[in-house]
């Protein structure tokens, strides 16, 4: 009855993305839908939680509320981002908004589901057998991935969420579902069990710009995230010492610099950069009992209009000021 069920699911997915044009029926390569509403609808859920299992409730809020006004309408990010949102993680209130719905490319933002996924699958000392498919993908890679090599999984989840590693994703990818084609449509069936109406995965780690999200949809993955205490715990860290099953330990440094900089409150949680998407940053805030989310896509500068939203988030008093 799993099998069929999802079957079921992948054919009703596959029959709303070609109703709604974002693939081609002769092959072609999909184009990228320029706003929410053109999207297909998510799954019915009770066979999308079929395909993919338990769903963790979050603690806090579970999504943004987009039908309220925005406390910082004001803020206008000079050559900033192409779209943005903060939010505070407690209500789902939003602080700022800019294009929060506008669909664009989410470069290693994707390893946000990836990250998600795992920690479902994979205990912390479980170990995971790197692929000859790890070896293969390009971009950042962790050092030591070799493949036949045995790994535990929170290395590679160290990997994935402070250096950004491709190689980890896709061991992860294959270790979880057989293949990194079936960990994607995994990750694509979660996606529309969460309502993320403007998410599309084409891969584990976010190089092909085909994959997709909103700022809204990102909102609730940082929610989902932060609440996932191995995961919170990882993307907080400006470093890792991890032994990557032979040989010598490595030192793993993260790519956000509001970690590395030591930037007042910040305690995660994803960047990514592709030339398509450009700068994409999801940050955490903390401060005191406060909590921020600031998302970014296509930014020319994530860090410094991710200070900006904080400074003004700060002065209208949804976030501590800096100490």
């Amino acid at each position: 009855m799993r099998l069929l069920a999802l079957a079921a699911v992948l054919a009703a997915g596959a029959a709303g993305l070609l109703a709604a044009g974002a693939f081609s029926r002769d092959g072609a390569s999909p184009r990228v839908a320029k706003t929410v509403e053109r999207l297909p609808p998510p799954l019915p859920r009770e066979a999308a939680q079929d395909a993919v299992g338990p769903l963790p409730a979050p603690a806090g809020a579970s999504h943004v509320d987009l039908a309220q006004p925005s406390l910082m309408s004001f803020l206008h990010l000079r050559r900033g981002p192409k779209a943005g949102l903060a939010f505070d993680l407690a209500d789902g209130k939003v602080l700022w908004r800019l294009h929060a719905t506008t669909v664009r490319p989410i470069a290693s933002l994707t390893k946000l589901m990836t990250a998600l996924l795992a920690v479902e699958r994979f205990g912390p000392r479980e170990r995971v057998r790197i692929p000859r498919a790890a070896d293969q993908v390009g971009g950042s890679r962790m050092a030591g991935l070799k493949p036949g090599r045995h790994v535990r999984a929170d290395v590679l989840l160290k990997g994935l969420l402070i250096s950004s590693s491709n190689n980890a994703a896709v061991a992860l990818a294959v270790a979880g579902a057989g293949s990194e084609r079936a960990w994607v449509q995994l990750m694509n069936r979660r996606a529309q069990l969460l309502g993320l109406r403007c998410t599309h995965y084409v891969d584990a780690h976010g190089l092909d710009p085909r994959n997709r999200s909103c700022a809204a949809d990102l909102a609730v993955l940082a929610m989902r995230a932060m609440n996932e205490p191995r995961i919170a715990a990882i993307a907080r860290k400006r470093y890792a010492r991890v032994w990557p099953g032979a040989g010598k330990k490595l030192t793993l440094r993260t790519t956000n610099h509001l970690l590395r900089d030591q930037y007042p409150g910040a305690i995660g949680l994803k960047t990514g950069f592709t030339n398509p998407a450009g700068f994409c940053l999801v940050a955490i805030l903390q401060r005191g009992e406060r909590r921020i989310g600031i998302v970014l896509l296509g930014s020319k500068d994530s860090f410094g209009d991710a200070r900006r939203v904080a400074r003004e988030a700060a002065r209208m008093g949804a976030l501590p000021a800096a100490t």
